[in-house]
């Protein structure tokens, strides 16, 4: 369901948007194309801030909003505050940026590997202080968010009518959400953790061997509703992800939002850009709730808000 959209940049290839305090950020490609966008959705999408990447070379692909608690009080040690920051991968380079937020300066430069050598899509699990990372392979890589160190990798698999698993691939653009939370952020507490051994079926650690018993445990903080929304390349569609056992559990058709005909007529390219919008859903009217997202792709241009069922 499209509930609105704006109007985006027609020349962006954008590889991944994020949300944070009422700003869409963009992330776009391209060697010499590359830049960061800071878009305000409460007016058309307009572009509040833009920087190119550093060194132009480089291809930008995928963004993700986080944060990490610092002391305020060094004094005492016991005041706490978020310190918002932003974390954008590149293609084939494997170095990756920091950026302080709102105002997108540089705080460090990192690097990294994944299965393909490639960096897709990004997003941050916040109750987890994790990332889940995507690269084109059937896997995600979850680093974790202070030390930018995978600690395991989850098999995205999906169930045929047949009863044939199939690994699900070219996964690119990435987004963690909770379809339990209601519109103030909270979440709904009748929600309970799942703990069976089946949701451990699918986690790796980084050396390819099975999770142990503290990164089991670790994994166990998700409940039923939370998921990882993912693109896949060159298809019209998102996958519904349960982070833990890495099967797809829903997928959603947006081959209406802009029908490959159109796009084929006015130059653009695929699907890809995934944030949410900081609403559960739009109208209170609605019935059945869902949970809004943003979505877009390359060289498209508008951005459209629709609703997602879990």
């Amino acid at each position: 369901m499209i509930n609105c959209q704006h109007l985006n940049c027609k020349t962006s290839t954008s590889q991944g948007l994020t949300f944070h305090d009422s700003k869409i950020y963009e992330g776009t490609g391209l060697e010499h194309q590359s830049h960061l966008f800071q878009h305000d959705p409460t007016n058309q999408m307009k572009t509040l801030h833009k920087q190119p990447l550093t060194p132009s070379h480089l291809f930008g692909e995928g963004i993700s909003h986080y944060y990490v608690w610092k002391v305020a009080d060094e004094r005492t040690g016991k005041r706490r505050v978020k310190e918002h920051r932003l974390i954008q991968l590149t293609w084939k380079d494997k170095v990756g940026f920091v950026y302080s937020l709102p105002d997108m300066k540089l705080i460090k430069e990192f690097t990294y590997d994944t299965v393909t050598g490639e960096g897709w899509g990004i997003t941050f699990v916040e109750h987890a202080n994790e990332f889940y990372v995507s690269d084109g392979s059937a896997y995600l890589m979850v680093w974790d968010v202070d030390t930018l160190v995978e600690k395991r990798r989850v098999k995205v698999t999906f169930e045929r009518g047949d009863n044939v698993v199939m690994d699900v691939r070219y996964l690119n653009e990435l987004e963690f959400v909770d379809f339990a939370k209601t519109r103030d952020g909270s979440r709904d507490d009748s929600t309970t953790t799942s703990g069976s051994s089946e949701m451990h079926e699918q986690c790796i650690d980084s050396e390819g061997t099975a999770c142990t018993e503290d990164e089991t445990n670790n994994i166990n903080i998700f409940t039923p509703t939370m998921r990882i929304l993912a693109n896949i390349w060159y298809e019209d569609v998102l996958v519904s992800i349960d982070p833990t056992s890495g099967k797809v559990v829903h997928i959603y058709d947006l081959s209406d939002i802009y029908p490959i005909e159109q796009r084929h007529r006015d130059g653009s390219d695929c699907l890809n850009g995934i944030s949410v919008t900081g609403e559960r859903h739009m109208f209170e009217d609605v019935s059945g709730g869902g949970l809004e997202v943003w979505v877009t792709g390359k060289l498209w241009p508008n951005m459209y808000r629709i609703r997602l069922i879990g």
